[in-house]
Formats: structure tokens, C-alpha cells, sequence
């Protein structure tokens, strides 16, 4: 899904971009230019970075997400 329709830049783009090493809207807004034309997918493009990065850090960790509770 685009996320940035200025800059033609959708959310597999920003997640590709986290995933390859990217930790912020700065840095994001750097390399794809998402958020720096009108600006209105500032939010929408912080959303989709702060999943990327959460999906990273599972897959670095090798974290499932999932917790089960202990009775």
C-alpha cells in the first residue's frame, strides 16, 4: 500500500528499508523522501516504521511476540 503518494513510496518500501538497517523517520525521509513532500503520511510512515522495527527486533532475537502465561 502506498504511503507516501508525493514520493510514490509504500509501506513494503519502508519496511525493507528498517529492515535493512534504518531506525527512524529521519533516516527513512533520507533514503525513500517519504513524509518530506506535504507531509500528511508523517504518521501513517512513523506507524509502519515503528512495526518494521519491532518485526526486526523479533527476528533478531528470535522472539515469537507470543507469551504464554505461566499458571
Amino acid at each position: 500500500m502506498y504511503i507516501c503518494l508525493c514520493k510514490a513510496v509504500s509501506d513494503h518500501d519502508i519496511e525493507a528499508a528498517v529492515l535493512a538497517g534504518a531506525n527512524s523517520l529521519a533516516e527513512i525521509q533520507q533514503s525513500l523522501g517519504v513524509s518530506t513532500g506535504c507531509g500528511r503520511c508523517q504518521s501513517a510512515a512513523q506507524l509502519v516504521i515503528t512495526q518494521a522495527t519491532a518485526k526486526r527486533y523479533h527476528s533478531e532475537t528470535g522472539e515469537s511476540g507470543l507469551r504464554i502465561a505461566q499458571l
